[in-house]
């Protein structure tokens, strides 16, 4: 029997490669996985106990059931998820549509055996013989030599070049490294890291606003920013067999006093939605142990709504989902925001609810109504944070919502979906922005608009695939995490498309220059998209391994083992494959960026920051 779990854990271990995408060094990660295997059902079976078969079980089942976590959490996310998420597990109901559609046969066959198996144990147990014999030398000798075995490996890729890549991918390694990190106080905390005086005077002189283009021209004016739920910015402009997808948006696009900047990327960590308003109203990079909303609820923080409120307006939030969802209700009040408007004050039916929220169209009209009650606090100016929620996978909107017409080819796909779902959030928004016309906002109002996070994914290789046939030129990396910016500018006489490389880290620096007020309590990593003209980047952490880099011009991918020459990069724009040693220099600067602002989360440095 155990000969039996033998075989098909490591039969599971093949498949769980296949699943991560296991790509360097296959063998040692193979057998490492081996080994350990051996070794454990060797110490089962070497066990004096009269049911061990049923131990071996368990190991076999909870195996089973982790390498299924880890495969659907990395068919999402390109990456192992970490011990640290346990506390997000009450999060998995308000998503389960989305997980649904991540359960697949190649990742479900990673458990669907675990009933045959247990039949099979309880036969076993019945008709095994009551009095087997083993050798007690076998016993003791077989794990002790799994044990060395094991051991002389580690202490050989230890001292070699092949540890990083092997203990990120190895299923076993790499969570007894996560667990470890977890539960060990890591460089930050111990204080072997410290920013530089020099550092610090660094982001000090990128936080102060200088004067430049648009600087202040919005100064004075309401501020309304708008998180639309997984815009992307290839719908917009596009027309599907002649029908305007965003027609909404585009049109907002042409108009006198819009600057939309097309080459905008998110930027987000474990939290997702909430790690995109995290970083936009901070500039600070999220975490990667936790949603930044849960590990840092009690940080100290300086980003738009206390800039805002130093310079007298009042700032409020609005999401039409549960206020305990990522942690806002808490974290909200040592981001700035002044009150919080969730589900709990709107009022809606059950018809008026997509996935697990309400309907835009609600949301916004209801919205407007406590903006009038916002904008009558005082006679200073308002800052009001909106985000919206119908747009969220898996896309599936009720028949009377969807607008498009489809062809038979892609219904039911997730492009034909997302299209639906984008074109009704487009409309929505459109007569929300009428409305703030027809109530006399829209003319005294900057507003600002922009995508939370990616829809569909380039991860996937049918996602991919069909994204690329349907656009008609490759779809990577770069194009998945795309999102529109657009912020209208109520009086000036200019419309602009600005195409330089920026994300949501950028947004802060580049929304004060407008609004004409300085950041002077707190430090910024981003940059005035509009004014700044040295060298920009991006450094993604999630879908892309931490390390990676996107520029005007290039896309560095770091490699799944984490081993820097073992990346890809590729020219954005002619897809040409690039040395990737050429670029290190990028590499290094980005993880600096992040290890800059990682420290200042973990060490809530901007508390006692003067």
């Amino acid at each position: 029997m155990l000969i039996m779990l033998f075989i098909l854990l490591n039969v599971k271990i093949i498949l769980f490669m296949y699943n991560t995408e296991v790509v360097n060094n296959n063998i040692w990660v193979f057998l490492m996985s081996f080994f350990v295997i051996l070794f454990a059902l060797a110490c089962i079976y070497s066990l004096n106990i009269k049911k061990k078969h049923w131990l071996a079980f368990s190991f076999y089942s909870a195996v089973s059931l982790l390498m299924f976590v880890d495969v659907v959490y990395y068919g999402y996310f390109n990456t192992l998820p970490s011990v640290s998420l346990l506390s997000q597990v009450g999060q998995v109901a308000a998503v389960g549509d989305s997980i649904k559609e991540l359960i697949s046969i190649k990742r479900l066959i990673l458990v669907l055996d675990l009933p045959l198996v247990f039949i099979y144990i309880i036969r076993y147990g019945k008709y095994r013989k009551k009095h087997e014999k083993h050798s007690m030398n076998l016993r003791v000798v077989l794990p002790v030599i799994m044990l060395a075995v094991i051991a002389g490996m580690f202490i050989y890729l230890r001292n070699s070049d092949l540890f990083i890549s092997v203990s990120n991918q190895e299923f076993f390694m790499y969570h007894v490294k996560d667990i470890k990190n977890y539960f060990i106080d890591n460089e930050y905390m111990e204080g072997s890291y410290r920013l530089s005086k020099g550092e610090i005077e660094e982001l000090r002189e990128r936080t102060k606003l200088t004067q430049g283009k648009y600087t202040a021209v919005g100064k004075g004016k309401n501020l309304i920013v708008i998180q639309v739920e997984a815009l992307q910015n290839f719908p917009i402009n596009l027309f599907y067999d002649g029908q305007e997808v965003t027609p909404n948006l585009n049109r907002l696009i042409k108009e006198q006093g819009i600057l939309y900047f097309n080459n905008y990327y998110q930027l987000l960590g474990r939290g997702n939605t909430s790690d995109a308003e995290f970083v936009t109203n901070n500039s600070l990079y999220p975490s990667m142990d936790e949603p930044t909303y849960v590990q840092y609820e009690s940080n100290t923080f300086y980003g738009l709504p206390w800039i805002l409120r130093d310079n007298g307006y009042t700032s409020w939030v609005f999401h039409g989902y549960k206020k305990e969802f990522w942690n806002r209700e808490k974290a909200y009040v040592n981001q700035g925001f002044q009150r919080f408007l969730s589900e709990e004050d709107y009022e809606f039916t059950e018809e008026e609810t997509v996935g697990f929220g309400i309907i835009d169209e609600v949301f916004y009209k209801q919205t407007m109504e406590y903006i009038k009650e916002l904008d009558s606090v005082d006679e200073n100016p308002f800052h009001a944070f909106i985000i919206s929620l119908t747009s969220h996978t898996p896309f599936k909107m009720p028949e009377r919502f969807q607008y498009l017409d489809i062809r038979e080819e892609y219904k039911g796909t997730i492009l034909g979906n997302y299209l639906q779902a984008i074109h009704y959030a487009d409309m929505a928004l459109g007569k929300f922005i009428e409305n703030l016309k027809e109530e006399g906002y829209y003319d005294n109002s900057v507003i600002a608009i922009y995508g939370d996070h990616f829809a569909i994914s380039s991860l996937d290789k049918d996602q991919k695939r069909l994204m690329t046939d349907y656009l008609g030129y490759e779809y990577d990396l770069d194009e998945m995490m795309k999102v529109p910016l657009i912020i209208h500018v109520p009086g000036l006489e200019a419309n602009e498309t600005i195409d330089r490389i920026g994300s949501q880290l950028d947004f802060l620096p580049t929304i004060l220059n407008i609004m004409g007020y300085e950041n002077e309590k707190g430090l910024m990593f981003g940059r005035d998209l509009i004014n700044y003209k040295g060298e920009n980047l991006v450094a993604p952490q999630t879908y892309a391994v931490k390390g990676s880099v996107i520029t005007d011009e290039i896309l560095i991918e770091m490699s799944r083992d984490g081993v820097f020459e073992n990346s890809r990069a590729y020219n954005i724009k002619t897809r040409e494959l690039l040395d990737v040693k050429e670029y290190r220099h990028l590499h290094e600067k980005a993880l600096s960026e992040i290890n800059k602002s990682d420290y200042i989360l973990r060490t809530d440095f901007l508390r006692s920051f003067k």
